[in-house]
């Protein structure tokens, strides 16, 4: 059948060790977890001109949390990307358009909805064995609770080591702004609400949408802030055969909100790629 030639599959698992899962600012009450997550995707791609290259890519995901099963979701999207090549040769700089839009089956039904996202990346190989990018991009989830709602802009750094035929090594930093959902024990909670940590904490948290949703434990709360993110992640990848490769990866994210309180997350994760 014609639609299958040069049909693109790919499937990976990733085991991750996550600290403060809960994204809690309370030290003492953070919640970690082990987490796992599968993904399947496809992808097409379409030359429109001897320069121009347009992909069509979906993918369906599932993640599920130990211990905290409300936190607990699948998602399955698709994106079309517009790339642009200029001049010849793996040194070219490459310019590339996204969009895309996908679902969130969440087992919290206050998460689930549509998340849409569009970005634009700039990618040039330096060397022969080191590639270089930048990408800003914009991402706005619609759920069912505006707890859960998000809108963020994110700009980030990326580089990549070929180091021989079967191991590279990748890195990147990220800045994000926008809405994030953090989550917090009833008592930390209503202390917060009620003023025992100040009106300037106080005022915040009362003006943000919030709910008790008992994801990561009894009467625990979620509430939506504006926060700032400084992410980070070093991965380091052996090409197991021409279609296959494990990765090994650290990251964190910084969150601080708009009133200075922070939530730090780290993050170990082993991943298994197939391309077939």
């Amino acid at each position: 059948m014609g639609w299958v030639e040069n049909l693109h599959l790919t499937a990976s698992g990733t085991i991750s060790s996550v600290n403060n899962q809960s994204r809690t600012s309370y030290e003492p009450t953070r919640k970690d977890a082990t987490t796992y997550e599968f993904n399947l995707g496809g992808s097409k791609p379409r030359q429109l001109a001897p320069n121009w290259l347009l992909v069509g890519s979906g993918e369906i995901s599932s993640l599920t949390v130990s211990k905290y099963k409300l936190a607990d979701n699948l998602k399955a999207g698709g994106r079309l990307s517009l790339q642009r090549k200029f001049g010849l040769g793996p040194l070219a700089p490459v310019l590339q358009f996204h969009a895309g839009a996908t679902y969130k089956s969440a087992r919290l039904a206050d998460d689930e909805g549509w998340t849409t996202e569009a970005g634009v990346r700039l990618a040039q190989r330096v060397l022969p064995n080191l590639r270089l990018g930048v990408e800003a991009q914009w991402l706005e989830h619609n759920a069912h609770s505006s707890v859960f709602d998000l809108n963020q802009r994110t700009y980030s750094f990326d580089a990549s080591w070929d180091i021989n035929e079967r191991w590279s090594l990748n890195g990147s930093v990220s800045r994000l702004q926008g809405d994030i959902v953090a989550n917090a024990a009833y008592s930390v909670w209503w202390q917060a609400i009620t003023g025992g940590f100040g009106p300037t904490v106080k005022n915040y948290y009362t003006a943000r949408p919030w709910s008790e949703t008992g994801i990561y434990g009894p009467e625990w709360v979620s509430y939506n802030v504006e926060a700032d993110v400084d992410l980070w992640s070093v991965a380091l990848a052996y090409a197991v055969s021409d279609h296959t490769a494990l990765e090994l990866r650290h990251g964190g994210a910084y969150v601080v909100n708009r009133i200075g309180i922070a939530y730090p997350t780290d993050t170990w994760s082993l991943s298994l790629n197939h391309r077939f």
